[in-house]
């Protein structure tokens, strides 16, 4: 059963267009907390390797950035 008001959630590069930033530092904010984000473990690619999936919701995003807006 889904929730017809639950927003779809954004991925790191939708993230990086909204904020005019590199990939790596949509990651860093996601892993040092100060941009709120989804996370769960997934199979592993054809190395092996454990991978992460991260996907933020828009709202976080636009407060994240209403939080750090300064006017001058």
């Amino acid at each position: 059963m889904t929730d017809q008001t639950t927003e779809p959630l954004l991925d790191a590069r939708e993230v990086r267009s909204l904020l005019h930033c590199s990939l790596p530092f949509v990651y860093k904010l996601a892993d040092r907390g100060r941009l709120a984000c989804v996370r769960w473990d997934c199979l592993g690619d054809k190395d092996g390797r454990a991978k992460t999936m991260v996907r933020f919701k828009k709202n976080d995003v636009l407060h994240f950035i209403e939080r750090h807006y300064k006017s001058t």
